[in-house]
């Protein structure tokens, strides 16, 4: 009876074990892996090293989330998510390009982020920053918004835009007290008004005592002097004088005061008949420390394409207050958004001396206003800045 026992003991023991064995021999390790079929299941043996089936398998990773790209070299499982957000910006030409890209992002990401690298890719390729981000150690996901307006003003392929971003945003911030709005707004006229060369130079140059950097030179009246400093600005729509007597063929000026500055000049030419001529435009920044004795590039109110010099042929600044043109100009320029820049009562305010040849276009409502209240363009400002 014992010797029957121990038989069945072991009969049950050895059917057990070719029971299991047989279930393993038949056991699939890739079950968990949705959307596993032969095909790939033979890519996967293929390409993947055992270690990589591992991860496959513990993550249960679906296949169609990375089977497009395993046969590429320098393909990387544990990248998979960083492929997938780059494939969907249809920016690459080929998946050898994006894999390479995504790798180089990935590696960077995760040495400095680990975990939560994933999420800050997401934010890289919404904002279109990936290769920014691999090209520019100095890349701050704070300054991301500041990015993509400083940009529009570089090369697409010049990612210097950040690490001039990020200077640019400091000496800001030392510069004024602004809340992140009004950085935000002032960043954005920044890009609105310079190029990357005159923005250079705007914040690359020491300044004089007393001055400060204008962001948005473009401002119709705003007054330029030894301490407002606008860089090497470059209005972007200057427009060459045509129509209008000048002492030189090659004169701009921004199309809104040339226009109106045509309009004057004819109605001028009209009354007074011919005489009237432009001896002075927009000087750039390049030229005006050579054309202005004792005015410094950058501070020159002529770079700002909207003051000009007009005089009377063959008579001297001196005599030309006694001028018909003058008195004309003095009664009728505001009519077309243009003012005596330095009054010879106002020299004291505006702390210039006194110049009849310089007029200022500021729009013709300012202009009414300034004329009617006798206000020079510093009182003008100081009135709205009170208000």
């Amino acid at each position: 009876m014992k010797l029957r026992k121990g038989h069945l003991y072991i009969i049950v023991t050895l059917c057990f074990v070719i029971s299991f064995v047989a279930i393993n021999c038949k056991y699939d390790r890739f079950y968990r892996v949705n959307g596993i079929n032969n095909d790939n299941r033979a890519l996967i043996e293929m390409y993947l090293d055992e270690q990589e089936q591992e991860y496959l398998i513990e993550n249960a990773i679906p296949v169609n989330e990375f089977i497009k790209y395993i046969t590429y070299s320098e393909f990387n499982l544990e990248y998979y998510q960083f492929y997938n957000a780059l494939d969907k910006t249809k920016k690459y030409s080929n998946y050898d390009e994006l894999i390479s890209v995504a790798n180089q992002l990935a590696n960077k990401l995760e040495v400095a982020y680990g975990n939560d690298a994933i999420s800050y890719c997401d934010t890289l390729v919404h904002n279109d920053l990936v290769l920014a981000y691999i090209n520019q150690d100095s890349f701050d996901f704070d300054n991301i918004d500041y990015y993509q307006l400083i940009r529009s003003i570089y090369d697409e392929s010049d990612y210097s835009y950040i690490s001039d971003t990020n200077k640019y945003i400091q000496i800001m911030q030392e510069d004024e007290d602004l809340n992140d709005d009004d950085l935000y707004d002032q960043v954005k006229e920044l890009s609105a008004n310079f190029t990357k060369t005159s923005l250079a130079t705007l914040f690359n140059t020491e300044l004089q005592p007393n001055a400060q950097r204008i962001y948005n030179p473009s401002e119709p009246t705003l007054v330029v002097n030894n301490t407002t400093y606008i860089g090497g600005y470059e209005p972007k729509n200057l427009v060459t004088t045509l129509g209008i007597p000048r002492t030189n063929y090659s004169m701009y000026l921004q199309e809104e005061t040339f226009n109106h500055l045509l309009e004057m000049y004819r109605a001028c030419y009209q009354e007074c008949g011919s005489g009237m001529i432009l001896t002075k435009a927009y000087v750039g920044y390049d030229v005006a420390t050579l054309e202005d004795r004792g005015v410094v590039a950058g501070y020159n109110e002529f770079q700002l394409g909207n003051t000009v010099t007009l005089q009377q042929l063959e008579i001297s600044v001196e005599d030309f207050v006694e001028t018909e043109i003058y008195q004309w100009l003095l009664n009728h320029s505001y009519e077309y958004g243009f003012v005596l820049r330095y009054p010879a009562d106002k020299t004291i305010i505006t702390g210039h001396e006194f110049n009849p040849t310089i007029f200022r276009y500021v729009g013709v409502e300012v202009a009414t206003t300034m004329h009617q209240q006798n206000l020079c363009l510093e009182e003008y400002n100081n009135l709205n800045v009170n208000e």
